[in-house]
């Protein structure tokens, strides 16, 4: 009878111990693929608890010339969910290059109440920045060369 008991009391411990084991990996994992998932799921927004929308502008985007043929990836809020706006990103793809893409935008801002000011290297082909002002916003429009084209940044503060 006590060799039965023993035998019981260590298939118990042994099937304990699978339960937990089991629950563990489930728990780990489960949190390695939540993180991986807000990593590869984000495309514009600087933190993962800033709200994102893919395919479209998030509402509150101020009015923005779209560079002609871009297509929209994404836009973010600059801030957490439930807190007040404090500004807004965007990204877009082309396949122009950076030079013609920010000269697009040194034309056409200013024709929709934006001042831009010309980047330091206005003929870098690789990179360039401009900085960007409107009654309530700053910020700045960025070009980066891609394989394929350009990666168009916008994003902006609100001021007011």
């Amino acid at each position: 009878m006590n060799i039965k008991r023993n035998h019981i009391v260590v298939l118990v411990v042994l099937g304990s111990l699978a339960v937990v084991l089991t629950g563990l990996s489930m728990w780990f994992g489960g949190i390695r693929q939540q993180s991986t998932e807000k990593t590869q799921k984000l495309e514009v927004a600087t933190d993962p608890n800033f709200p994102e929308v893919k395919g479209k502008l998030i509402s509150g985007f101020p009015q923005f010339p779209v560079y002609p043929g871009a297509t929209l990836v994404a836009s973010a809020k600059t801030n957490r969910v439930n807190q007040p706006d404090t500004g807004y990103r965007a990204k877009w793809e082309t396949k122009d290059a950076v030079i013609k893409v920010m000269r697009w935008y040194q034309d056409q801002l200013p024709k929709s109440g934006w001042k831009y000011e010309v980047p330091n290297d206005p003929t870098a082909a690789g990179e360039q920045v401009a900085q960007i002002k409107k009654s309530g916003f700053e910020g700045f429009v960025e070009a980066e060369s891609e394989q394929k084209g350009a990666e168009i940044v916008v994003e902006v503060r609100i001021t007011k």
